[in-house]
């Protein structure tokens, strides 16, 4: 299942010695198209929900995010059998990880706006996408829009 993941610090050395896998620890939140969010969403294409589940994750990472800042989700394949529905923290798309296990990354999303440009404007923040393979380039972006 493909799940978005908003960058934490334990994330940072996999991501910059371009590791294609990344370790997750059991009960890290996620945000994902499950099953049920598909059943209560008849008629929605699967690549829309995931849309809405990516934007879930950037609207998040923005709460914690500084002012200044831009944020980087993690979109990265896990087993079906490791997600569990968190849907009380994380909306329709929220899960978490029922146990330590590792994902294979996808590809990395930064945010083209910083916190508090994307809090000021009503639509969803636009996204660069970085390759699976890319995740020096995608931090190297994140942290010299940072101190820029």
């Amino acid at each position: 299942m493909r799940i978005y993941l908003p960058l934490i610090a334990q994330d940072r050395p996999a991501l910059q010695e371009g590791h294609r896998v990344i370790d997750l620890d059991a009960g890290r939140a996620a945000w994902a198209v499950t099953a049920e969010a598909s059943t209560d969403r008849p008629g929605q294409e699967v690549e829309d929900l995931e849309y809405e589940a990516l934007q879930d994750a950037v609207h998040l990472a923005f709460t914690a995010a500084e002012d200044s800042a831009r944020v980087l989700v993690i979109a990265a394949d896990a087993p079906d059998d490791v997600i569990v529905a968190a849907t009380e923290d994380g909306g329709a798309f929220g899960i978490r990880l029922r146990e330590r296990r590792s994902a294979k990354i996808a590809s990395f999303h930064v945010t083209e706006q910083d916190a508090e440009a994307a809090a000021a404007d009503d639509t969803d923040p636009a996204l660069l996408w970085f390759d699976g393979g890319e995740g020096p380039d995608a931090l190297a972006f994140l942290d010299t829009s940072a101190s820029a």
